[in-house]
């Protein structure tokens, strides 16, 4: 695997983790609202919170992917000059 790669595939997995925490984010607002229909998400609340540190500890992980690239990438740099 190189770098470029490992950065790329990091980066998709902050993309990811992001867009979950958004999500989960509007399913805990709208969870336990069912009086006004238009603003429920029909989500149970503590599924929805489970979702929130799910996607939380995966863009973590992937933040983690983004900065070993970048120090791999750092070191060979280095490296060939």
């Amino acid at each position: 695997m190189n770098v470029s790669s490992a950065l790329q595939t990091g980066v998709i997995g902050i993309n990811r983790g992001l867009d979950g925490v958004q999500k989960a984010a509007s399913d805990i607002a709208g969870a336990g609202k069912p009086q006004a229909a238009e603003e429920a998400s029909g989500n149970d609340l503590n599924a929805a919170l489970a979702d929130l540190t799910i996607e939380k500890n995966a863009a973590a992980a992937s933040t983690k992917v983004v900065q070993s690239a970048d120090e791999v990438l750092g070191t060979l740099i280095d490296v060939r000059v």
